[in-house]
């Protein structure tokens, strides 16, 4: 039945991929800025650079990589970018922090703004996380600056720089992810409308054979028991033509209600075979289930008691059902069966309608 950045719940081998290969390149570009920056701080903390960057720095890189192999790493994949990303943060705030202590010397901030912007767009972190991180980086900043002043005169203004760059960065996040949804709805909507009959809410055709053939295909494979419904209204041209064609389009909508109330499984597929024929492929145990559901079918008409005066035996609105039931194995395809179940149906209508043949 139809139901009308990366998501932190399903994400696809690609997404996998791709969350893989950033960490690998953030670690190369890491390794990276450790060749030049070697060149520009004075010697004295060398070691210390080089135990922040290759102790700490990417074995966090490392601890992400590792963690996205775990099997629900998907449920806890947007917690896991923010720790990563405060992690590398507050270890690049401490290499701001020795760096002047040990030498006067002012480390620049701007690793600050690369982590998180990295944790923004490349990892795909959603708006609340991204705030979290812009809150969370932007107090430490200003912590280390009244602790150090780093950056001499120029203090304010930096941290006033930091704060405000990673404030547009969430801004720019939140654009992001409300464009994103924006698509997704806009995308959910165009496959319900190229899979689901606007009227009945059930599969149109297209769908409708797809689905069938799948179901066949699989019930072939395991040998288990099938049965394909065809449904027509009772001189429904003359209810149309008599009562009007919103009355007529009300009929077709309450047939599709009958029939949503009596096949109820997830596995049952319903869809609207054309005008006011319907079908519904349906797997079961055995014969007189199917049976039982037809007969459910016609007493739902019965209770509805919708009059239909111009008919030509003037009864109340009803519906016909051709049944085709059986082991799939005993078919050629599922277009055979929905031959068969249509032949019953038109042995339903020669025999006085409002009744169901089952072959």
């Amino acid at each position: 039945m139809p139901d009308s950045s990366v998501d932190a719940h399903s994400m696809s081998p690609s997404d996998m991929l791709m969350i893989r290969l950033s960490i690998v390149v953030g670690g190369v570009l890491i390794a990276l800025f450790m060749t030049g920056d070697l060149e520009l701080i004075p010697r004295e903390l060398a070691g210390t650079y080089i135990t922040n960057r290759v102790l700490i720095q990417l074995p966090i890189l490392c601890g992400l990589l590792v963690f996205t192999f775990f099997p629900q790493f998907h449920r806890y994949a947007q917690p896991a970018f923010l720790l990563m990303v405060l992690s590398l943060t507050y270890a690049n705030y401490y290499l701001i922090h020795a760096a002047w202590e040990q030498a006067a010397f002012s480390f620049p901030y701007e690793g600050t703004l690369l982590y998180a912007y990295f944790g923004f767009f490349v990892l795909g972190m959603k708006f609340h996380y991204a705030l979290t991180l812009m809150v969370v980086s932007s107090l430490g900043f200003i912590g280390l600056m009244l602790i150090d002043p780093v950056y001499g005169q120029l203090t304010v203004i930096n941290t006033g720089f930091v704060v405000g760059s990673l404030f547009i960065g969430v801004i720019g996040r939140h654009r992001v992810d409300r464009l994103l949804g924006e698509l997704e709805e806009a995308n959910g909507k165009l496959i319900t409308l190229s899979s689901v009959d606007g009227l009945t809410r059930l599969f149109n055709r297209r769908v409708l054979m797809t689905e069938s053939e799948r179901l066949f295909a699989l019930m072939k494979r395991t040998d288990r028991r099938l049965a394909v419904f065809m449904i027509d209204l009772d001189h429904f041209k003359q209810f149309n033509d008599s009562y009007g064609h919103q009355e007529g389009d009300r009929a077709i909508r309450l047939q599709a209600d009958i029939m949503r109330r009596v096949f109820r499984r997830q596995t049952d597929i319903l869809g609207r075979y054309g005008g006011e024929e319907f079908m519904a492929v349906i797997e079961g145990s055995e014969s007189g289930e199917f049976e039982r559901q037809a007969a459910e079918v016609l007493k739902h008409w019965r209770n509805q008691a919708l009059p239909n005066e111009a008919s030509p035996d003037r009864r109340n609105l009803s519906c016909s059902i051709g049944i085709c039931q059986g082991l799939a194995n005993d078919f050629e395809s599922v277009d055979d069966m929905i031959k068969r179940a249509d032949e019953a149906l038109y042995r339903a209508k020669n025999e006085g309608r409002a009744r169901y043949v089952m072959v």
